[in-house]
């Protein structure tokens, strides 16, 4: 079949990945949905799937792509391995278990053990995974024109629902236009939880100002106008005065410093220009006092938390609950019957606890150790792309880095709350990893200063040893190195007192360059 071949899939993944985030979107800004929409989102995804798979055979995976991945497996692979029986010894080997076994035992009921306590549920998390990773494995098979495309429509995503999150919270409680009729949403738009409408707004404006990055490289090649970088500076501010409108008080403490880390990470603010331009001075200052805003708020926030709120009690019982639940874990899923059983009474409440509002004491109580050494994976694979980033430039540079700064910010806020849960913002993640893995392995590296000058030594040795192999007559003079003009571009000649220039006859040339440019050790300036 046609539609089969790389050629026509490669055309075809862009469309289809686009569709499947508008539809995770749409349908998937919930945690908890009672209808099939999440049933249907799975299924779409499974083309995509497809697609993706045919794209990367046929054209090869890098190698951060390649660890990319074996990543996204071996997180798929948890929930997997929960679904298998266990022998009854290994099943009672955490404490909390070897109590309901007991009662178990007590009650009459014949354990079939596995090794998750709700294996319904973590069926249901594996399915769940679908999306995410067809949105990872799309984005990463992606050729490079086709990336900035992507990156423009999740923007145009977050716009529409701001945009929506007007229009909500205009309408009247009572109104049949609402999207949430049995709760207020807020400012959240499409999502169930302003929290949630933070962090997309905090991706819009990341993504934003990569954009904006990535426009002014393209402007200098002439490739596009001059001013597009300040539209996208312009949505990187207005996204960043959504934020508030969230009340998200976790949001606002993370969107500073995640827009300090984009800027620096694109290269819109340049550190090694501070102190020498006017602009990159005064850029670098309005940053530290956001960070310091950023930093008072989030410190203010963590003390309103801790004596209101029960988001730092939640947390701290997770993670006991999970000591307990060690080392095979509740299983993925699993968090509100084991959450509920094992719970203190300061935590007993007439509606349930749906999570923990902290992702990583959650990961920690469902999955037990297997799932915090895939963790601690994915973040040496995040801090590995992190170094490369750093060393890397270039409009593929520019966009990985850019992803980067969103995904952290997804990271960051999920020590509040619980972002990854939905499948808007899992999808959203999820893209931005491939497409963060493919840019970089498309980035060239930044030459350093130490590589310049090691290659300008080596070219210098090499001319000196090709000219005294030279039949030519050769005259040698000390001359003084800043004094000189030379045909090596050498960024290493300030490291030599002298410098000793080869004469050749006034016919010789070099490279092409008449003798007279560079045969003569007299006063001539440094290039």
């Amino acid at each position: 079949m046609t539609f089969a071949t790389p050629k026509s899939a490669s055309r075809l993944l862009l469309p289809s990945l686009v569709t499947l985030l508008v539809a995770c979107w749409l349908g998937g800004g919930v945690t908890v949905d009672d209808t099939s929409i999440d049933e249907w989102l799975q299924l779409l995804a499974l083309p995509v799937l497809l697609l993706a798979a045919i794209v990367l055979v046929a054209d090869g995976m890098p190698r951060f792509v390649r660890w990319g991945v074996v990543l996204a497996s071996l997180i798929a692979l948890v929930p997997a391995l929960q679904l298998l029986p266990l022998p009854a010894g290994t099943w009672a080997a955490p404490v909390a278990r070897q109590a309901l076994a007991a009662d178990l035992t007590q009650a009459g009921v014949v354990i079939a053990p596995r090794w998750s306590l709700a294996p319904s549920a973590t069926e249901g998390a594996l399915w769940a995974l679908l999306p995410a990773l067809a949105a990872f494995l799309a984005a990463a098979a992606l050729q490079q024109p086709q990336r900035r495309r992507l990156l423009q429509a999740m923007i145009l995503l977050v716009l529409f629902n701001v945009l929506f999150a007007f229009f909500q919270a205009g309408l009247p409680r009572d109104s049949e236009l609402r999207l949430y009729r049995d709760f207020t949403a807020g400012f959240g738009g499409l999502f169930a939880n302003t929290n949630h409408q933070a962090t997309a707004c905090i991706i819009g404006m990341v993504l934003a100002v990569g954009l904006a990055a990535e426009a002014r490289l393209r402007a200098r090649r002439g490739e596009t106008h001059p001013h597009r970088r300040w539209w996208y500076l312009g949505l990187a501010t207005m996204f960043l005065l959504m934020v508030p409108l969230s009340t998200s008080r976790a949001g606002m403490a993370i969107a500073l410093p995640v827009l300090a880390l984009a800027l620096v990470l694109t290269g819109t603010l340049r550190l090694g220009m501070v102190g020498r331009s006017k602009r990159a001075t005064a850029l670098a200052l309005g940053l530290a006092v956001l960070a310091i805003i950023g930093a008072r708020a989030a410190i203010g926030w963590m003390a309103v938390d801790q004596a209101e709120e029960l988001r730092h009690v939640m947390a701290t019982t997770t993670v006991a609950i999970g000591e307990a639940e060690a080392p095979l874990g509740g299983g993925i899923g699993s968090f509100v019957p084991v959450f509920a059983q094992a719970a203190p009474a300061q935590l007993r409440m007439a509606s349930y606890i749906n999570h923990a509002h902290n992702e990583y004491a959650q990961w920690w109580l469902e999955s037990g150790w297997l799932g915090m050494a895939v963790l601690a994976l994915a973040l040496a694979l995040l801090a590995t792309v992190g170094w490369r980033v750093i060393r890397s430039e270039g409009r593929s540079a520019v966009l990985a880095a850019a992803c980067l700064a969103a995904i952290c910010a997804v990271l960051a806020h999920s020590w509040a709350d619980y972002p990854l849960r939905t499948i808007t913002l899992m999808a959203t993640t999820g893209a931005l990893g491939g497409l963060m893995l493919a840019s970089l392995s498309d980035a060239r590296e930044r030459k350093s200063r130490g590589s310049r000058t090691w290659r300008s030594l080596t070219q210098t040795v090499a001319l000196l040893w090709l000219s005294m192999r030279s039949k030519l007559p050769s005259i040698v003079q000390p001359v003084n190195i800043r004094r000189c003009r030379m045909p090596p571009t050498s960024s290493a000649w300030p490291f030599f007192g002298t410098w000793q220039t080869p004469r050749r006859p006034a016919n010789a040339s070099w490279r092409g360059i008449p003798a007279s440019r560079w045969a003569r050790s007299t006063t001539h300036s440094a290039p």
